[in-house]
């Protein structure tokens, strides 16, 4: 099966990139050459084809070759910038590991080996570049990454064991419970409100590319994962009959996209704005989840797949930015980086989903069905929506502040090459938008078939 290729590809690649980080030049290339073979060969492989490696299933569903090639391309942009404008030999190998736990999590078909890949990938790839202590004050962010993803993990990882061991003749309420505890643990390791003290210190602490590796990658893929093991798991048929852990998921969500578009809107940074607006737009994809209707579900995962790509084009720019003004009184401006601060502020047209983009079609899908299910709740994704806007927009008149004439092009563009890279699929998503939905459309069939056996 190609999946499996994909991440013999990666994981071989991460080894050798390893015993070669240090001579930058060729592990930079290396790397390169090594996600643009593990994209060509997803791109090329057939959709629901299945196969076993030691007795564990993999299945290359739609959605999964999709996302696969979707974040594998967030990856190889940041492998390209890290190369260019902000080289660090470490994220290399962290990247294609990163990869290889990514393809992995999203064709391998057993709830378990999904969790257990997924803790792999949130602990230990990026962990090797994320948190150095020689490079940034990251011990006590460290620290908080680790406890957070280690607790929700832990508690995942009991739901799920218990729920593979019970049998189905169990009291409804044992189901019910697990399925809980397992909403909770993936809010820990989401970084959903009010588990996200951890994702303000990443924002301050850890260098930009490896910020975009964690929320413009790795939130997206825990994201998907959540939608699969609820799928595979079995406990769907439990959610529907307990209206108070869909109560609990559609609370999380828009606490999260409330409090996290306040907190991006008083946010003193540009980093800091990212991650709590990647935070609001995790809160909408929860309420579309927790409306278990296939128009949430739907706009949910593709709000995810457009805030990791955009989340990734203004973590980028907000980098190049601040390497521009380091001696610069004045803080981030267009004046030292006027590609960059393009960059940013087209990404925050993404990140908002305005038209004609294609992150449009997730954030109407989601509050149309939002206010199906309860005005309330559509009127906050509304209100979040509102206050990044003004967040965004804020953010966006202060890096143009500064007269034309002092403006200065940066010598290395990277951040705004790659941000009218992103710009440039987003539109002509927007343009043609049926190639992007359908895959994401036939895994919510499957939603609600798991969701209703009978």
């Amino acid at each position: 099966m190609n999946a499996v290729a994909a991440i013999s590809i990666l994981a071989s690649a991460a080894l050798v990139a390893f015993a070669v980080r240090k001579r930058l030049p060729v592990v930079s290339a290396f790397s390169s050459v090594a996600l643009l073979a593990a994209i060509a060969v997803l791109a090329l492989s057939p959709a629901d084809a299945t196969t076993s490696v030691i007795d564990v299933p993999f299945r290359l569903s739609a959605l999964a070759r999709l996302t696969g090639v979707v974040l594998l391309a967030i990856l190889l942009l940041l492998v390209v910038d890290v190369w260019l404008a902000e080289p660090a030999y470490n994220f290399f190998p962290a990247a294609l590991g990163v990869g290889a736990t990514v393809v992995m999590v999203l064709s391998v078909a057993v709830p378990l080996a999904i969790y257990g890949t997924l803790l792999l990938g949130l602990l230990i790839p990026v962990g090797s570049f994320v948190f150095q202590v020689h490079r940034n004050r990251s011990v006590e962010a460290a620290l908080r990454h680790y406890a957070f993803v280690m607790l929700g993990g832990s508690l995942g990882l009991a739901a799920l064991a218990l729920t593979a061991s019970l049998r189905k003749d169990q009291p409804a309420q044992t189901f019910v419970l697990l399925a809980v505890v397992l909403v909770i643990a993936f809010a820990l390791k989401l970084a959903a409100i009010p588990f996200h003290s951890h994702a303000a210190l990443l924002a301050t602490e850890a260098p930009a590319a490896a910020l975009a590796l964690y929320f413009g990658v790795l939130v997206p893929t825990t994201f998907v994962a959540f939608a699969q093991i609820l799928t595979l798991s079995g406990l769907l048929p439990a959610i529907v009959q307990v209206n108070k852990i869909q109560d609990l998921l559609l609370g999380i969500g828009l606490v999260s996209a409330l409090g996290g578009a306040l907190l991006a809107s008083g946010a003193g940074d540009l980093r800091r704005l990212v991650v709590y607006s990647v935070i609001s737009n995790l809160g909408a994809s929860l309420v579309g989840l927790a409306t278990l209707s296939g128009p949430g579900i739907v706009g949910a995962v593709a709000i995810m797949l457009v805030t990791g790509a955009c989340a990734t084009q203004q973590l980028l720019a907000a980098g190049a930015l601040e390497r521009a003004s380091v001696l610069d009184q004045n803080g981030p401006s267009a004046a030292r980086a006027p590609l960059a601060a393009a960059a940013f502020v087209a990404g925050a047209a993404g990140m908002i989903g305005l038209p004609p983009l294609i992150g449009f079609p997730g954030h109407f899908f989601v509050g149309l069905i939002a206010y199906a299910l309860s005005p309330w709740a559509g009127t906050a994704l509304v209100g979040a929506t509102v206050l990044l806007l003004v967040a965004q927009l804020r953010a966006g008149i202060s890096l143009f502040a500064l007269p034309i004439e002092t403006w200065r092009v940066e010598q290395r563009p990277v951040a705004g090459v790659i941000g009218a890279t992103i710009f440039a699929v987003m539109l002509l998503g927007g343009l043609a938008p049926d190639v992007f939905l359908r895959p994401i459309a036939a895994f919510a069939d499957e939603f609600l078939r798991a969701l209703r056996p009978f």
